[in-house]
């Protein structure tokens, strides 16, 4: 990009810095705040909007004023954008009504839109990938003594059959007129690694040049990354967070995903942790006495040298009414930041599993306005510094079977060198 192009990336939840590092990540679009991300040195920053935790209605009300928030800083600054509507690598979000929102916006405002939106859900360093116009998920498959990769069409996998935002197509033309938008209006990205990226990015780079306008953009995490020319960082240490001694962090798991069940039931092996449950019917019907009992407990865990580690039951709790599902998901969000709120204690590094829950504690919890963001813990996990500690976003999609036990492995206290 030159130095006359910002990009906004417009996150739908709160994951999507997983890619990237040194940018401002803003939580909060008050005029002050736009601000300081339109002048920061970076040519890129990423505004929170959360709205795939939002019903449609909401998602285009909040959408739209973060883009008008943009737009008014913009008038005086008179930056050509490249606006991205960050969302799922699995297809989940609000589509096609958010790329429609950030083109309506800028339209309204008099401002010319490149005349088709690149569509580009791949994430490759999570092995989401887009092979002639199909979207596939990589799945490690045991063969003989090596460990090789399956493509499977997104469709077929469990995020397809989301509550909200399922679909039935993994070809991205039918999937796009199965949303209800029309193909003859995205250009679809194929892309199996950075260097078809980074291909694709020179590509519309040069088609755009003179283009007096914005570009709008629909992708998951990757080709950010690639549009904004950074550099690699290595993952984040012990030292880069700032911790000292042998304080413990603390972990709150909000997903349900089968990946995160399975990652959880690794991390809760290690002697160094301690596992406390929120059952939902508590949550629901008796949420004070169940404050008190579960910050008492990680209080004694913490003072123990060990590491509480906070999750939900595992029984999803479901139902085909919109508002009671999406009554339920805030009640038992709300406990969440609650916890983190009434902390008596300042963990070393605190990591939030799953997109509502991290959200929720960045805003709520940690109340984070803009944030910088610090790079990875581990592959797509990354870190923003919160006032005392590290604050660890992980999604729920995301990492290996024993990732969550690598991230309390990598940042707890080395254990003393035997004599």
């Amino acid at each position: 990009m030159n130095k006359n192009t910002k990009m906004v990336v417009f996150d739908d939840d709160p994951t999507g810095i997983q890619t990237v590092h040194g940018c401002l990540l803003v939580t909060d679009w008050s005029e002050e705040n736009i601000i300081e991300a339109m002048n920061d040195s970076e040519p890129f920053f990423y505004v929170l909007t959360n709205t795939r935790a939002l019903t449609a209605s909401e998602a285009e009300s909040v959408l739209e004023s973060a883009v008008e928030a943009v737009l008014r800083v913009n008038e005086k600054l008179g930056y050509r954008l490249i606006c991205v509507s960050r969302s799922d690598s699995c297809l989940r979000g609000h589509f096609p009504l958010e790329t429609d929102i950030i083109r309506r916006t800028l339209e309204k405002h008099g401002i010319k839109v490149w005349q088709r939106t690149p569509f580009c859900p791949a994430f490759i360093e999570s092995g989401r990938v887009t092979i002639e116009g199909v979207h596939y998920m990589k799945v490690p498959s045991a063969s003989g003594m090596a460990v090789e990769e399956t493509l499977v069409p997104v469709s077929e996998t469990e995020f397809a059959r989301d509550n909200v935002f399922g679909y039935k197509n993994s070809a991205l033309t039918e999937y796009i007129k199965e949303k209800g938008g029309n193909p003859d209006d995205y250009e679809i990205v194929n892309a199996e690694s950075y260097a078809e990226l980074d291909a694709f990015r020179d590509k519309l780079f040069a088609e755009t040049k003179d283009f007096d306008g914005a570009v709008v953009i629909r992708s998951s995490s990757s080709l950010p990354r690639s549009m904004s020319g950074i550099c690699d960082k290595p993952y984040l240490s012990r030292e880069d967070l700032g911790i000292k001694g042998d304080t413990p962090g603390v972990f709150i798991v909000g997903s349900h995903v089968r990946k995160t069940t399975i990652q959880l039931e690794n991390l809760l092996t290690a002697d160094t942790v301690r596992g406390i449950e929120l059952p939902i019917e508590r949550i629901l019907d008796d949420k004070e006495r169940l404050m008190a009992e579960t910050i008492g407990t990680m209080s004694a865990v913490f003072r123990d040298g060990k590491t509480p580690v906070v999750f939900t039951a595992r029984k999803e709790v479901r139902t085909d009414d919109p508002e009671k599902r999406q009554h339920l998901g805030r009640t038992v969000s709300d406990f969440l930041v609650d916890i983190v709120r009434n902390l008596p204690f300042t963990p070393a590094y605190l990591v939030a599993k799953g997109g509502i829950t991290s959200h929720d504690i960045l805003t709520k919890g940690l109340a984070i306005k803009v944030g910088r963001v610090m790079g990875q813990a581990i592959n797509s996990v990354p870190c923003v510094m919160a006032e005392k500690f590290g604050y660890i976003i992980f999604p729920g999609n995301v990492g290996g079977e024993k990732s969550l036990l690598y991230i309390h492995e990598k940042f707890k206290a080395p254990r003393p060198e035997s004599i």
